[in-house]
């Protein structure tokens, strides 16, 4: 994208308010997930989403996820991409509402049918098998541990809501899709 997508802005508001908004009204606390060294993309939101500082290097969303997990390693984590522009309410009360607590992840399938697993819910025993991929240096991405791990997959009640944005072109659609 060539920069925070957090700070990006869709409707008068910057996507990690769009998000955090979301998550408030989903879940009873809010964090958000920094690297080492970045700041809150809003110095506002630091009211409504408690900071978690990564503490497993530069090995992408993995770190800020298994960081969460560390900081209440006995609580699911209801883990969402700030750049989601399109995802609502009912979106992600159907994921919540349809969870399986029994699985370690509960998942959408999005495009491809390919988990999405920047929007999904990881539960507490997910975090000793994410813990294992990184102890023998396969920091595999989400999506593949998934596929891997065999994750409780749900048909999205909106499939535009998982539509992310990754590059400047992505962006400008999903502004003129509004």
């Amino acid at each position: 994208m060539g920069k925070d997508k957090a700070a990006l802005y869709m409707d008068g508001k910057a996507l990690v308010t769009h998000i955090i908004e979301l998550a408030r009204q989903a879940c009873s606390q809010v964090f958000i997930s920094l690297r080492l060294g970045q700041e809150i993309p809003l110095k506002k939101m630091v009211c409504v989403a408690t900071p978690i500082h990564d503490q497993f290097g530069e090995i992408g969303p993995l770190g800020g996820i298994l960081s969460a997990l560390d900081v209440y390693p006995n609580n699911p984590w209801l883990v969402l991409a700030v750049d989601l522009p399109h995802l609502d309410l009912y979106t992600l009360e159907y994921l919540i509402e349809k969870r399986d607590s029994g699985k370690p992840f509960t998942a959408y399938c999005g495009k491809s049918n390919l988990p999405e697993p920047l929007c999904a819910i990881y539960e507490p025993k997910s975090r000793a098998i994410l813990m294992d991929y990184f102890s023998r240096g396969r920091t595999l991405s989400p999506r593949k541990i998934f596929i891997e791990e065999k994750a409780h997959l749900l048909s999205p009640p909106n499939p535009r809501a998982l539509t992310n944005v990754n590059s400047p072109e992505e962006f400008e659609e999903a502004l003129k899709k509004g």
